[in-house]
């Protein structure tokens, strides 16, 4: 008996994007299997979540002081948008469809990237391997791995 192998069709692709190399050859790779999939039919959806927790942004260091980390935050919201306009001159240049989101928040960067493929209902996340946060022993990053754990849909993870 030979079962019929029915290819999925993914019409909304979530990049999770970092700036880190990983990330940007999963933008790559995405951008390509939208393609493959049909430019009228996919949307690209890059994610970079800047991380709110974290010790230079903490809420009780803002409660005391109001302006703490609010440079580095602005400096990280435009990294962020210069990584997103990067990946959406590729994705253009391919005529697909791309849509940058920036998500704030206290929750953990796999916690966010799951709730936003949810919440815009994505068929595909893509995410890389580790991010920037430069542990190399590490086989598969906290976050790809959280991601691939708990998401709802298909999860593929690049190198």
């Amino acid at each position: 008996m030979s079962a019929k192998i029915h290819s999925a069709k993914f019409r909304k692709i979530l990049i999770a994007i970092d700036g880190s190399t990983s990330s940007r050859k999963a933008a790559d790779y995405g951008i390509e299997i939208a393609k493959k999939e049909g430019q009228n039919n996919t949307q690209l959806i890059g994610l970079t979540v800047l991380d709110m927790s974290r010790p230079r942004s903490l809420l009780s260091s803002f409660i005391a002081a109001p302006t703490y980390g609010l440079k580095e935050l602005e400096e990280e919201r435009k990294a962020a948008q210069q990584w997103l306009d990067e990946i959406r001159q590729k994705a253009e240049h391919k005529e697909l469809s791309f849509k940058a989101d920036i998500v704030e928040g206290l929750m953990s960067v796999g916690d966010a990237i799951i709730n936003h493929a949810k919440s815009e209902k994505v068929d595909l996340i893509i995410v890389g391997t580790k991010g920037r946060s430069g542990f190399s022993e590490v086989l598969l990053g906290s976050v790809a791995s959280k991601v691939v754990t708990y998401a709802l849909c298909p999860v593929l993870v690049i190198k």
